[in-house]
């Protein structure tokens, strides 16, 4: 018995176009990537192959905003994780993508509420 997907390939394909998004770990390109849902059907979600994580995407002064300010150390959404000492380690890529996806997403929601605020003034 065939499946039918729920989200096709090139529905996936689509929105990520439209959607005009990048990576808000590390700022790359989102791609389809098959996968299941809830229930085992199968179907596309946006991610990025990179991080090796499905991914929303945020738009990509977004992702260079969060990066600066995780660079710099000024905003660290994940208090818990523990930096590197040696940038040469394969955990400090990990430690930035995964601060700067955090970063990237909460920035997001706070344009959200500026604008939103902006429309009742």
């Amino acid at each position: 018995m065939t499946r039918k997907y729920i989200v096709t390939k090139k529905e996936c394909e689509e929105e990520i176009k439209t959607r005009n998004r990048v990576c808000e770990g590390c700022g790359g390109k989102l791609t389809p990537i098959r996968t299941v849902d809830n229930s085992s059907n199968p179907t596309y979600w946006a991610g990025c192959k990179h991080c090796s994580c499905l991914r929303s995407g945020v738009k990509k002064m977004y992702f260079n905003i969060a990066r600066i300010l995780v660079e710099t150390k000024t905003i660290l959404p994940y208090s818990h994780m523990k930096q590197p000492l040696d940038i040469d380690t394969g955990y400090m890529e990990y430690y930035l993508d995964t601060q700067t996806a955090g970063l990237s997403a909460i920035i997001a929601q706070i344009h959200r509420m500026i604008r939103k605020e902006q429309r009742r003034m």
